[in-house]
């Protein structure tokens, strides 16, 4: 009887610690009223009502997934085509990065990303000419070239909550919360304010 209690609180515990390591999946959504004037190409991604879902997968080794998704977004995060009088419209512009991240209670430190694969489909607007679809990895060296003139390091999409070019050269401070699988951005003392 010792020996079956002792097997039954061993398997009990090693079940406890092993929910306690599971991967975890955290979600925001941005209107595009939220996105009106925060974002790159701001006329075009408000004037075309684009939102973005941004998720952020916390894995028990210690890394993450953070994807941002810019475009027609429906409320379970993924994109969907929009009929309208002048035809269908969709919009994709995915961002996914990849690195490691430190965690202190429900504050969550994404330190710089490793990666950054990137798929800009601006739909309608690439066939109309106004931008340009551009795919790739970082460290491959591919640029963002969404218009004549422009050449983005994708990873410096990494720095802002929001589809901007901010840099890459920060951690992205986060708070999670647990019970209703979201997160929001913290504040993050630039180095002039010390």
């Amino acid at each position: 009887m010792k020996k079956l209690t002792a097997l039954m609180l061993a398997l009990l515990m090693t079940l406890t610690c092993l929910s306690a390591l599971a991967d975890s999946t955290y979600t925001i959504f941005f209107t595009t009223e939220d996105l009106s004037g925060e974002t790159d190409l701001g006329g075009f991604v408000t004037g075309s009502g684009m939102t973005e879902a941004n998720t952020l997968e916390l894995k028990d080794d210690g890394t993450y997934v953070y994807t941002k998704l810019l475009g027609t977004i429906s409320e379970e995060g993924e994109v969907v085509e929009i009929v309208t009088e002048n035809g269908t419209m969709r919009y994709d512009v995915r961002y996914i990065f990849t690195g490691t991240y430190t965690r202190e209670g429900d504050v969550v430190t994404l330190n710089v990303a490793d990666e950054c694969e990137f798929n800009e489909d601006w739909g309608i607007l690439s066939e109309m000419g106004y931008l340009a679809n551009s795919a790739g990895k970082a460290s491959e060296g591919v640029h963002v070239v969404n218009y004549e003139g422009t050449d983005y390091d994708p990873m410096d999409n990494f720095g802002s909550p929001v589809y901007k070019f901010a840099g890459h050269d920060a951690p992205v401070s986060v708070t999670v919360n647990d019970a209703e699988g979201t997160y929001t951005y913290n504040a993050v003392a630039s180095s002039d304010d010390d």
